[in-house]
């Protein structure tokens, strides 16, 4: 009866003999038989200059080979780690074929690194079972809230789906855990006296030094200007930092107002500023389909922007300045950071973000009255209302009544 061949990506029993007449450096060799993921079956030997050394150099030849090919079939001896390699390169092709945005590739390698590999990377993939998944999560409910954990949730149980592929574990273990659940939070928008605060001490010039120093650092970042443009017009942070020159009409374009045509300032939301890791800042197109729209501009904003310097139509509205030389894109991530100092140091004791901006905006446009939820959805962008309006109500429409409430409402404050 013929041999059974031997699983691909194993060996056979490593034998180790003196090689006569070879330099004492390499007087032993170490053979076995390797079956590739072609399906061959080879012969492949290492040198050394004692048995222990050739046995080490042919084990490590038969690492590398196991390492090298992509297609290594995973087994349950295998660690969580490797099974996260291999998730990894279908991350990079996902990214590379456009179904995963760069962004979230960058927050899941970011999550695998520091969260989840040095907790559960070497366990065995026989190990990766339900009750010490379910210990796992309930760790980390101290220290990360509940949207960092269902992120890592979706992590762990994309990788186990790898592992569940290549036959290594009969299921995922992730879909028998209890849902991780968050709590309701009511949605906290500036109200006008605490916007008008803000914005005044901004361009205010207290009496105290140290207080002077702050207001001072805020408009050197150019706080002011980018905080009235995002309550404006309601933006993400790295849409407002994404605006060029080109994509504003502060001559208004022509919109039809019962009987009579009028001019009205606009915006084009045409892409959306973040860190790549590896490449730096990148500016590309918005988060979703809906992302991509004409926001009216409210007076306030028209006038703010007149006062600024056009360095051409394609620099940003707000830029900074590039160590090569010129301008270049602002980091969202410094200018999270900026608002925050900026907050405390208004005397400001609850956390102000730039999402914040964004809800005083949705929150002003909601209360006028005067907008449909899907005028409202189209001005900030948000690609569902309802499957209704998802599905059946054209959608990417210009409203110049946002723009009227937001100045009535600054006029207010």
């Amino acid at each position: 009866m013929a041999r059974p061949p031997l699983p691909m990506g194993t060996h056979g029993s490593i034998k180790v003999a003196r090689r006569a007449g070879e330099r004492r450096d390499a007087s032993f060799v170490a053979k076995c038989r390797f079956r590739d993921f072609d399906g061959r079956t080879r012969l492949i030997e290492r040198s050394g200059a004692t048995k222990a050394a050739a046995s080490r150099a042919l084990q490590d030849e038969i690492r590398s080979r196991s390492r090298s090919v992509a297609t290594a079939p995973l087994r349950p001896e295998h660690p969580f780690e490797r099974a996260a390699d291999l998730w990894l390169i279908k991350l990079d092709a996902q990214v590379a074929d456009g179904a995963r945005s760069a962004t979230t590739a960058d927050l899941y390698r970011q999550r695998l690194r520091s969260v989840i590999l040095p907790a559960v990377g070497q366990w065995r993939l026989y190990e990766c079972t339900v009750p010490r998944f379910d210990g796992f999560f309930a760790s980390l409910s101290p220290r990360h809230s509940a949207e960092s954990r269902k992120t890592v949730r979706t992590i762990v149980s994309l990788i186990l789906r790898v592992a569940v592929q290549h036959e290594a574990i009969p299921d995922n273990p992730i879909r028998h855990l209890d849902p991780i659940e968050k709590g309701t939070r009511k949605p906290r928008a500036l109200t006008v006296a605490e916007r008008r605060q803000f914005l005044d001490w901004m361009a205010g010039s207290s009496g105290d030094v140290q207080e002077a120093r702050e207001q001072e650092k805020a408009r050197r970042r150019d706080l002011p200007s980018i905080v009235t443009f995002m309550l404006g017009t309601g933006v993400r942070i790295g849409e407002a930092l994404g605006v060029r020159w080109c994509d504003v009409d502060l001559e208004g374009v022509p919109v039809v107002d019962g009987d009579t045509m009028r001019a009205v300032p606009i915006v084009a939301i045409t892409g959306n500023v973040v860190r790549h890791r590896g490449k730096g800042l990148q500016r590309h197109e918005g988060k979703t389909e809906m992302a991509l729209r004409i926001v009216p501009l409210p007076r306030f904003v028209v006038l703010m922007l007149q006062e600024r310097v056009n360095d051409g139509p394609e620099a940003p509205i707000f830029p900074a300045a590039s160590r090569r030389g010129g301008l270049g894109w602002k980091d969202p991530n410094n200018l999270a950071t900026y608002i925050r100092d900026a907050r405390k140091a208004a005397g400001m004791d609850w956390p102000v973000t730039s999402h914040t901006f964004r809800k005083t905006a949705a929150t002003i446009w909601h209360d006028s009255g005067l907008l449909t939820d899907r005028q409202k959805a189209d001005l900030t962008g948000h690609a569902k209302i309802s499957t209704l309006t998802d599905i059946y109500v054209a959608r990417g429409e210009l409203h110049p009544a946002g723009a009227a409430v937001m100045d009535a409402a600054w006029v207010d404050s």
